[in-house]
Parts: C-alpha cells; structure tokens; sequence
C-alpha cells in the first residue's frame, strides 16, 4: 500500500494488477460529517421558511385587522352625518304611510292615493336600507375578494354615504366620471375604503378655506396602459413641501390627534391591487391624489 498524497487523505492500492482509490478513515468522517452538517442546514432552511411564512400570513392578519379599523373609524367621524341620511328616508316613509291611512279613512276611501302613498313609503324604506346595508358593507370583517366590479358605481355608493359630510362643510362637488369604463379586479370594500378616505381627507383639507371656494372633483378615466384612473382633487391650501414626501409613510400626520396611518394603509391596498396611488400638486389650489388599477382579467383576455 502506497500512500500518496497523505493531506487529500486517500492512498493508491493495487490490487490484482490495478490501482484503486481508497478512502482513508478521516475522509470517510468528513464526508459524514459534510453529510450531516447539510442535513441540519435543510432542516434550518425548511424551519426558517416556515417561520418566515407564519410571519407573513401573521403580518397579512396585521394589516387587513388594521386596514378594519381605519374603515370603522371612518365610518365614526361620518356617524352624524350617515345618521340624517337615514332618517331622511325613514321620516319620509313614516309621512307617506300616515298619508295613506288618511286617504284610506275618507268615505268613500281612496284607494289609489292610497296606492300610491304607500309605494312611496316603500321606496323611501328600501332608499334607507340600502344605506344601512352600504354601512354593513363597509364596517363589517370580510376576507379579501377578487371579483370584476364597476369602479364608477362602487364611487357613486361612497359619494352616497358622504353627502352629509360635504354639505355640511359647504363642499361644491363635480363629478368627471368616464362613461363605458372596463371592470377592474379587486376587493370592492378595500377599494371603497381608499375612497372614502381620500374624500374625507379632502373635506378636512378645505376646512380652512372660505366656504365658496371649497371644490372637490372626482374623476375617472381609461389610464394609458389599459387600466382606469381614478382622481379626487380638492381646492384646500395644498400640500406642503417639507410634508410631501411623508404623506404616505406609516405614523405620519400633520393633523391633531390624526393618527397617521390612512393614506399608508389606502397605499397598501392599492398596491395589493397591483395599482399605484401617488398625490401631485396642482396648478391651482389644493392637491390631487390619484391611483390607478388593472382591469379583470376577463377584460384583459
């Protein structure tokens, strides 16, 4: 036997006329030792990518929690308003039903006043139950959906649930919403919420300027990459430079008592979405924020 090169930890035996290659004790055990460390290394990775996992969903669970509370909160600074939006409706079905017990009490009775009344009643009675039910919709924990939805009517429901608040602050709003628009793809509630709070911060902008000045235009478009455009801009002092680049960072807010986290999470929805939502200052006063969306996949084939 013939050892040859003793630190490759191997020797050259011949055998029946042949040279072979033997391992040598301490090669075997470091072979087993190279097996084993790589063993434990896959066993770290499958662990670490687990964790890493449970992290993620945890984060996800995080979000959509926080994303619920940024709606309720919403929803509670609309409270007084949302709640004259209701009794309207109510306090007219009320009216039209005693009126029909009025008609109905004459001799002879007259039963299509009547009729009529009462289907007025009806009417005011389903106008109030669709805003409680665009309310539910809203506040209530739903996981995420991905259906194909109708941007301008999912705007309209939102500007419905906000009349109160603009006309209480004496807001003049425009609507530019493009006719004939794709279906988009996304989660209805979450695309609401971006809406919601994108209007809201609008209001709250113009509280500071004189009430005939106070404008807020909605508008949507066809984007130039095949997706829709959605602007809400408003006729507020604008934003601030040393503020602007901030606007979407978590924690961050230039209102009192503000929590700073709606334009954060309206940016973690958007992008989700697979859109972009960006804010620019206008020529005028004010600001515009705007996000874009892809179309359903329907559209897209």
């Amino acid at each position: 036997m013939l050892d040859v090169v003793r630190t490759h930890q191997f020797v050259l035996a011949r055998r029946y006329g042949s040279w072979d290659v033997v391992e040598t004790a301490a090669l075997k055990r470091a072979k087993a030792e190279i097996t084993r460390l790589n063993e434990e290394l896959e066993q770290r990775v499958v662990e670490r990518t687990n964790q890493l996992m449970q992290a993620s969903e945890a984060l996800r669970e995080a979000q959509t929690e926080l994303a619920h509370v940024n709606r309720v909160t919403a929803m509670g600074q609309l409270a007084a308003s949302i709640s004259h939006e209701v009794m309207q409706p109510i306090t007219a079905a009320l009216t039209n039903a005693q009126a029909a017990l009025r008609w109905l009490a004459r001799q002879p009775p007259n039963v299509e006043e009547a009729r009529q009344a009462l289907g007025r009643s009806v009417n005011e009675g389903n106008r109030a139950s669709d805003v409680i039910g665009r309310i539910r919709a809203l506040i209530r924990k739903a996981p995420p959906r991905q259906d194909g939805l109708e941007i301008n009517e999912a705007i309209l429901e939102v500007m419905a649930l906000t009349h109160g608040e603009v006309v209480k602050n004496g807001v003049s709003v425009q609507t530019q919403l493009a006719e004939g628009l794709p279906l988009i793809q996304g989660d209805r509630v979450q695309l609401q919420q971006v809406i919601l709070n994108l209007i809201l911060n609008a209001v709250e902008a113009m509280s500071g300027v004189s009430e005939g000045s106070r404008e807020l235009l909605i508008g949507t478009g066809q984007e130039a990459s095949g997706g829709v455009l959605v602007t809400v801009q408003d006729s507020g002092p604008g934003l601030n430079l040393e503020s602007f680049d901030r606007l979407f960072d978590a924690f961050y807010t230039t209102k009192p008592g503000g929590m700073g986290m709606g334009l954060s999470i309206c940016r973690s929805i958007v992008d989700a979405h697979g859109g972009r939502l960006w804010a620019s200052r206008t020529a005028g006063p004010g600001a515009a924020f705007q996000f874009t969306l892809p179309l359903h996949r329907a559209q897209q084939a």
